[in-house]
This record gives structure tokens, sequence and C-alpha cells, in this order.
């Protein structure tokens, strides 16, 4: 069983949340919206607000992306 490294945790939702801003077909995008939100919530449950300051101000900026970009597909 492999373990991910706390450097890997914290890249999986960016790699996801940048698939996400790149998807260009409607049904495919929901579905890395919500791949992207699964994993952002994941990387939430482990970070430390003190140590992790940075990384949990660039989370909140991304989630507020991937909602904007929701309603965009949605309205579609």
């Amino acid at each position: 069983m492999s373990q991910e490294t706390p450097e890997a945790v914290g890249t999986v939702w960016q790699e996801l949340y940048a698939a996400a801003l790149l998807e260009l077909e409607r049904n495919k995008l929901l579905d890395r919206i919500k791949e992207a939100e699964q994993a952002i919530a994941t990387r939430c449950a482990g970070l430390d607000p003190a140590r992790d300051a940075d990384e949990a101000q660039r989370i909140a900026d991304a989630t507020r992306d991937l909602s904007v970009l929701r309603r965009e597909a949605n309205a579609a």
C-alpha cells in the first residue's frame, strides 16, 4: 500500500483544479469540478491554519473559482 507524502497530498487538489479550469466539455467539466471540490475538502481536513495559511488562501480562491465555473456550466 502506498502512502502519499504531505507534499503530494497538497498538490492533488491543485492538479484537479487545473484540470477543471481547462476542461471544455460541459459534462466532463461538471465531473472535474466535483473531483476538485472533493480533493479540496480532503486537503482542508489536513491543513494547519497557522502553518498553511498561504495554501488555505489558495484553496479559498480555488473554491470561489470552481463555484463560478459550476454556475456558468449550469447556465449554458
